[in-house]
């Protein structure tokens, strides 16, 4: 069976809006899903998770680029309808801030533990314990590092993926040089894109920290 092209834009359209659709329904975590044991804020089920990855994947945008849609704006859409708590917002948006501080204090927290004096083997006064390993096993159970490296990596992998003047917006951030007029300005777009680009960086890290 031949599809002309008026039959297949329709059938993009309707897949893109299924995954819309399926993105916000929540039932339940599938046992399947990575995230069902962290999953706090909202649990959601399999077609949730199915859609959750589909929209970021390539075979999305390449769906987009077809319907001459641009795909960063169809994903700040879908993640649009699950609005973060005012609260929750300015919290991961505080973390974007303070990202390099983070950066700086899991590092010192880190060489705290390396540097400290290694533990004596209890009953054994000259014998020293395999400090590497035991200094391994603290870093990879301080709840704190567990917490900075969890929203350093999400931070970063957000980064990773943003175009060059979404980049820009999220260095701005940890610059602070910029107004939002004064980047608007830089990269030759109005204030109200700054806005939603400054929205959809908060949405995309929220995300990877698995609050959406």
């Amino acid at each position: 069976m031949n599809i002309d092209d008026v039959a297949a834009r329709r059938l993009i359209a309707s897949i893109l809006k299924q995954a819309v659709d399926d993105c916000t329904n929540k039932k339940g975590c599938p046992e399947w899903c990575l995230y069902k044991d962290s999953c706090t804020e909202r649990k959601n089920d399999a077609d949730h998770c199915d859609a959750r990855r589909f929209i970021h994947s390539a075979w999305c945008a390449t769906l987009c680029d077809g319907m001459n849609i641009d795909h960063d704006e169809y994903v700040a859409v879908c993640i649009k309808k699950h609005r973060l708590s005012k609260n929750t917002f300015k919290y991961v948006e505080q973390e974007i801030r303070q990202y390099k501080n983070s950066v700086k204090e899991l590092n010192r927290l880190k060489n705290d533990i390396i540097l400290e004096a290694p533990e004596r083997q209890e009953g054994r006064s000259n014998a020293i314990g395999n400090s590497t390993a035991s200094k391994a096993v603290k870093i990879s159970m301080d709840k704190k590092i567990l917490e900075l490296e969890r929203v350093k990596n999400a931070i970063e992998k957000t980064y990773r993926e943003l175009c060059s003047d979404k980049q820009s917006v999220m260095e701005s951030y940890w610059q602070s040089r910029y107004t939002t007029a004064g980047l608007a300005y830089k990269l030759g777009v109005d204030e109200r894109t700054i806005r939603r680009w400054k929205q959809y960086i908060v949405y995309s890290v929220a995300a990877e920290l698995n609050y959406l």
